[in-house]
């Protein structure tokens, strides 16, 4: 019977059921695979199960008490003191990457990348399993020069052979040796900050003469507690370590829940770039404001086809049905309409994985991103639109007075009312989504176009092998003759060292957390700083205003650590009242050796290292020779960019045969640092557009349901001589106003949101007139041409068709 009925519906409003069908199937697919994105950042990190047991060690400097900096990195003793001093700790694993997690694996005669490698303990892989693929978990890292991979990297490495007991070559300096491979495991999945390609064991720092301490921090601490063990124990613990050890350099070693790491946290030295948690929540109001315009425009056309079935009811009630009977019968129908607009989204959104996928630069694959809560929402979206917009038109329609209704009459004005109000809410989201396209975009655009203090274009860094002290003669002359070869070819037209580059982030750069303050003047400040060491030709080749001195090498190498130049940022936190007033000027670390100070050099312009998100910090530079640097920068002419880069690989593969030649174009460089505002761009875009289509759906059906109800009307207005504009004008100023209204109701509401997203940034765009202009104009305009459709269709009608049943 109810599939009777349903073929009836299907039969007498095709078009409006398919309005209805499109807009639930549009607004499921949409919310669920928002929904997807959203599930692959909160179930970041949790694939491991001891993951709710687990804590991370970092450390903050504090000036007084107040937290100047906090970074991830913290000292090698830590995980080891942990287990040894406190019962609850069962386990600890550390990370240690030196300065940068990659490397060079020489295999045979045949040099690969390797992107991130790290060496750890054998507690990493009880902590965090991993699937063995070759080998045997239990003892694979206990023994110094033993390594693992995971399979990609061992098919590229060995190809498709047995590896467990192969050898390979590391280059990198602090790890540089021969190794074994003892075990292959499964490629970790994309949602972990912890992944991987290469793992070695961390007594190899050992082998070494690595000693922990509680005096370098290079190392990224985890540790496990028992089940249901409190932290009482560890936060002990490191109070003592604080007091003992630390107290003189103002750090403090914190402990932060493995499971926050992702989204709720923010630290310096971090292995990958966090999450946003807000990023997360408002992706998660996207989704639920599409499925709320899906739902107005469900529960909209329904009850907008009640006077459309009131007959239907009224004869059934007459045949004696009774209002229960009626409501079950929609409710039913509802339900129907919704699971199978349900399976559609649901196949829509299998078909789309990928594509959507590839937008935001995440695998959402439904290992890693449905689960238990997924399906449970996603069942929520089934019960939700069967009770809540199946069952107000269920009541609705059941509720009409039989004898009324035969006679034609209807009482809807509270049905009108609600239609009106869901209209505005339904375009006041749509509204909301379109005016967070503009503030993106804008930013985005205020990004790359800001003023950085530096000048990229035109650059290649290229990386050079680096030897475990720096200071290794066969590597300096290596490099010198590779510079000087390509001095030689034609399009360089100028080149400059440096231990690090602009766009490559803060985790390139060394700091200190000790206090740094004017020797004069000890109590005016005391910082945290960054230090970064370049050549002399570095602030020219880049563009860099020197406002003060001399940035100066000096061959005696005493003299190159005690002479530095310093930032605009610094020279203000430490008091300089002016670049050259700090000329000559002694600063030093609190509580350093001998009372040993640096004598301030030359001032700079601040200078962008890391994106707009961050001001530059208080930083100063060292001025070294050439050949103690790990990056060559080179000015190209683009004329001859293809043949210089040619040239320069042949002199690499001549001097470097087992280095892989890396290099990357800067000005590309630094504006990856925006890909997950341009992806959060793309996918707030993509939904507006979704929202928008929605919106449009229900008030093109609303609008041919208006004209239907109106053609008689229509009809007589045009025998008595209206024209078709003045019945377009008729037929599109009533839903115009509401949407103007909805717009005016949405603009405060989007201008908070956004400026919330924008405190995410050190610099900001202002959130300009034309953005409330262009989202009102935007969406009057769509709204527009989808009501005249229905509207000019209807004022061009025949007037006898429409008057001819009279």
């Amino acid at each position: 019977m109810l599939l009777h009925y349903i073929k009836i519906l299907l039969r007498k409003q095709p078009i409006f059921t398919a309005i209805n069908f499109a807009g639930l199937v549009l607004g499921m697919a949409a919310s669920l695979l928002l929904f997807r994105y959203v599930r692959y950042e909160q179930t970041y990190d949790l694939q491991s199960p001891h993951a709710g047991s687990i804590w991370r060690v970092y450390n903050q400097t504090l000036n007084g008490k107040t937290v100047v900096n906090q970074d991830a990195n913290t000292h090698s003793a830590v995980g080891p003191t942990l287990k040894a001093t406190v019962p609850s700790v069962v386990d600890y694993a550390r990370l240690y990457c030196g300065n940068t997690p990659e490397a060079t694996v020489v295999v045979g005669n045949q040099p690969f990348d390797i992107r991130r490698y790290y060496a750890t303990d054998q507690g990493f892989l009880r902590m965090f399993p991993q699937k063995i693929v070759e080998g045997n978990a239990q003892n694979c890292l206990t023994a110094p020069h033993t390594v693992i991979l995971t399979s990609t990297t061992a098919k590229r490495l060995f190809g498709n052979e047995q590896v467990v007991g192969k050898g390979l070559r590391l280059k990198d300096g602090r790890l540089a040796g021969t190794y074994t491979v003892t075990a292959v495991v499964a490629d970790p999945p994309q949602n972990t900050h912890l992944k991987f390609d290469m793992l070695v064991s961390y007594a190899s720092r050992y082998a070494r003469g690595h000693e922990d301490n509680f005096e370098s921090y290079w190392d990224y601490n985890y540790f496990q507690l028992a089940p249901d063990a409190s932290t009482d124990g560890v936060t002990k613990k490191l109070t003592e370590i604080n007091q003992t050890f630390l107290k003189k350099e103002g750090i403090q070693l914190v402990i932060q829940p493995f499971k926050d790491i992702h989204l709720h946290s923010n630290l310096t030295y971090e292995l990958e770039p966090n999450g946003s948690a807000r990023t997360v929540q408002f992706l998660g109001i996207i989704a639920l404001v599409i499925l709320v315009i899906a739902f107005v425009n469900y529960i909209n056309l329904t009850t907008a086809l009640a006077n459309e079935r009131g007959k239907e009811v009224g004869v059934r009630k007459v045949l004696g049905a009774s209002r229960g009977t009626l409501t079950q019968q929609f409710l039913w129908e509802s339900f129907v309409i919704s699971s199978v607009a349900f399976g559609a989204a649901v196949v829509g959104v299998q078909l789309s994985t990928d594509w959507f996928g590839g937008i935001v630069g995440r695998d959402l694959s439904a290992g890693n991103t449905v689960d238990g809560v997924y399906w449970g929402v996603s069942i929520g979206f089934i019960v939700l639109i069967w009770f809540v917009a199946g069952l107000y038109p269920a009541l609705q329609l059941s509720g009409f007075r039989p004898v009324e209704v035969l006679r034609g009459r209807f009482v809807a004005g509270n049905t009108e009312t609600l239609r009106k109000s869901l209209v505005v809410v339904q375009f006041a989201c749509s509204a909301g989504l379109i005016f967070g396209v503009l503030v993106i975009e804008k930013q985005l655009h205020f990004l790359n176009n800001h003023e950085l203090g530096v000048q990229l274009d035109q650059l290649v860094s290229v990386k050079v092998p680096a030897s475990e002290d720096n200071r290794d003669s066969t590597i300096f002359r290596k490099l010198a003759l590779f510079k000087s070869e390509c001095a030689k070819v034609v399009g360089i037209e100028g080149a400059s060292s440096s231990n690090i580059v602009p766009g490559l982030g803060i985790n390139t750069i060394a700091g200190s957390n000790r206090p740094l303050h004017w020797v004069k003047k000890p109590d005016f400040a005391k910082i945290t700083s960054y230090f970064v060491e370049t050549d002399q030709d570095f602030f020219p080749l880049f563009g860099i205003r020197l406002l003060a001195g001399k940035h100066q090498f000096f061959p005696d190498r005493v003299a190159r650590f005690n002479t530095i130049t310093i930032n605009e940022t610094m020279r203000k936190a430490l008091g300089f009242p002016s670049p050259e007033a700090a000329i000559g000027q002694q600063i030093a670390y609190e509580n350093s050796e001998n009372n040993s100070s640096m004598t301030v050099g030359a001032v700079v312009e601040d200078f962008h290292i890391e994106s707009l998100k961050s001001a530059p910090k208080p930083t100063f530079y060292y001025c070294f020779a050439p050949q103690e640097l790990g990056y060559l920068t080179l000015k190209m002419n683009v004329r001859q960019l293809e043949a210089s880069l040619g040239a320069m690989q042949l002199a690499w593969k001549k001097i470097y045969p087992e280095e892989p030649f890396r290099y990357w174009f800067l000005d590309e460089n630094f504006a990856h640092q925006y890909q997950n505002e341009r992806q959060f761009n793309r996918v707030f875009g993509i939904f507006a557009v979704f929202a928008i289509a929605i919106s449009c759906l229900g008030i093109l059906g609303l609008t041919a349901y208006n004209v239907q109800r109106r053609r008689k009307e229509i009809g007589i207005r045009k025998v008595l001589g209206a024209s078709v504009l003045s019945i377009t004008v008729m037929l599109s100023t009533n839903f115009l106003k509401l949407i103007a209204f909805a717009v005016v109701l949405a603009t405060p509401v989007a201008y908070y949101l956004m400026r919330q997203w924008l405190q995410e940034f050190a610099y900001q765009t202002e959130i300009s007139w034309w953005v409330i202009a262009a989202t009102a104009v935007g969406v009057l305009a769509v709204a527009l041409l989808t009501v005249s459709v229905q509207s000019v269709k209807a004022a061009l009608m025949n007037p006898v068709k429409s008057l001819k049943s009279e």
